[in-house]
C-alpha cells in the first residue's frame, strides 16, 4: 500500500509542470531545444565582428585606433540598413573634423556627443533614451568608461553588464561597446580577454570580446582577433588573426584597408636587424623585377608605406 502511494506520488511529480521561481524561468529541457530550432538564423551585421541582437566588446590599448576602427564597422552597418547611434564620448568636433575630410555617412548614422556643460547623472539612461528618442536599431558607446562605474570592482561591472543586457532585450539592439586594455598589454602579449578592464564579471555577462592590437611588424596595421562568440565557431582566433592597414582614403577619411589574414605570433614578434636587411633586399630585388609596391607589401605582410620608406633606404 505504500509503495502504491509513493509510486503515485512520484508520478504525480514526474506529471507536474515546471514552477518559475528565485528569478529564473523553467521550462522542460525538450521545450527548451524546440523553442532553440525555431530561434531565426543569425544575422552577421559586419562578418566576424557584430551578430545582430549581441552584447559586444572591442578592446584594445588607447591610441590605436578602436575608435577609427569602430567607427568603420558602424558605418558599414548603418549603409546596409539600420540606423544606428553611435554615443562618442571621445572625439572633440575638432578631432572628428581631422579624421574625416569628407561629410559622406549614411543619413542612418547618427552620432551623440555629450553635454559636457550638463552631463547627465545616470549616462547609461541618458543614452537610453536618446536612442529611444531616435528609434535606432544599433548603439555603440564609446566607450565603457564613460558609463562612470569603476570596473576595478567586480560588483560594478557585473551590475553595469547585467544593465546592457536588460536593455538589449528591452529593445532588441545590437550593442558594442568600446574597451581599453592596460598598457602592460602593449603588443608583446596575445590579445586574451584576462587584458581588459573589469574583465572577470565582463567576460561572463558579454557575447563577443574582439580584440584590436598593434603589429609590431609596422606601425601602420594592426591585427583583429576574436577572443569570445559565444553564438558560433571562432574563425578569427591566433591562427587566423584579420590585418589591417590605417590609412586615408581619397576622400581624406581615416580608416582601415584589409591587408588579408595571419598568425597573431608573426605580430608579435620583433624583427631583428639581420631579418630586416634581408626584408630590404627581397623589396629591392621584387621591385627591380617590376613589382608594385602593393604587391610587395601584400607578399610580406606590411604596409605599402613601409615597402616605400625600405626603398627610399636603399636609395
Amino acid at each position: 500500500m505504500k509503495e502504491d502511494i509513493f509510486d503515485q506520488s512520484f508520478k504525480e511529480y514526474q506529471e507536474c509542470g515546471p514552477v518559475d521561481g528565485g528569478g529564473f524561468h523553467v521550462e522542460r529541457m525538450n521545450q527548451c531545444i524546440d523553442e532553440a530550432h525555431q530561434l531565426p538564423p543569425l544575422v552577421p551585421l559586419y562578418p566576424n565582428i557584430v551578430l545582430e541582437g549581441d552584447l559586444s566588446i572591442i578592446f584594445g590599448q588607447s591610441g590605436i585606433g578602436k575608435t577609427i576602427f569602430a567607427m568603420q564597422i558602424a558605418r558599414y552597418i548603418a549603409e546596409n540598413g539600420k540606423r544606428l547611434l553611435y554615443v562618442d564620448c571621445e572625439m572633440t568636433p575638432r578631432q572628428l573634423g581631422n579624421r574625416y575630410g569628407t561629410a559622406n555617412f549614411p543619413p542612418t548614422f547618427l552620432r551623440a556627443e555629450m553635454d559636457r556643460e550638463h552631463p547627465s547623472e545616470d549616462v547609461l539612461k541618458g543614452i537610453e533614451e536618446v536612442a529611444v528618442a531616435n528609434h535606432v536599431q544599433v548603439v555603440f558607446i564609446d566607450n565603457i568608461t564613460a558609463l562612470g562605474q569603476s570596473l576595478d570592482r567586480s560588483a560594478d561591472a557585473g551590475t553595469l553588464m547585467a544593465s546592457l543586457n536588460t536593455l538589449k532585450k528591452q529593445y532588441n539592439w545590437t550593442l558594442v561597446v568600446l574597451n581599453h586594455v592596460p598598457k602592460m598589454f602593449s603588443g608583446y602579449q596575445p590579445l586574451s580577454l584576462s587584458a581588459m578592464q573589469g574583465s572577470a564579471k565582463i567576460n561572463q555577462l558579454i557575447d563577443d570580446a574582439i580584440g584590436i592590437a598593434q603589429s609590431c611588424i609596422d606601425s601602420n596595421l594592426v591585427y583583429v582577433k576574436q577572443c569570445k562568440w559565444r553564438n558560433g565557431e571562432l574563425t578569427m582566433g591566433a591562427d587566423h588573426v584579420a590585418v589591417y592597414e590605417r590609412c586615408k582614403d581619397g576622400y581624406g577619411n581615416l580608416g582601415f584597408v584589409s591587408r588579408g589574414f595571419g598568425t597573431e605570433q608573426e605580430h608579435l614578434s620583433i624583427e631583428s636587424g639581420n631579418e630586416r636587411e634581408e626584408i630590404k633586399a627581397r623589396v629591392r630585388e621584387l621591385s627591380a623585377k617590376g613589382m608594385t609596391q602593393t604587391a610587395i607589401a601584400e607578399k610580406f605582410g606590411i604596409s605599402q608605406s613601409k615597402v616605400s620608406r625600405l626603398l627610399k633606404e636603399l636609395s
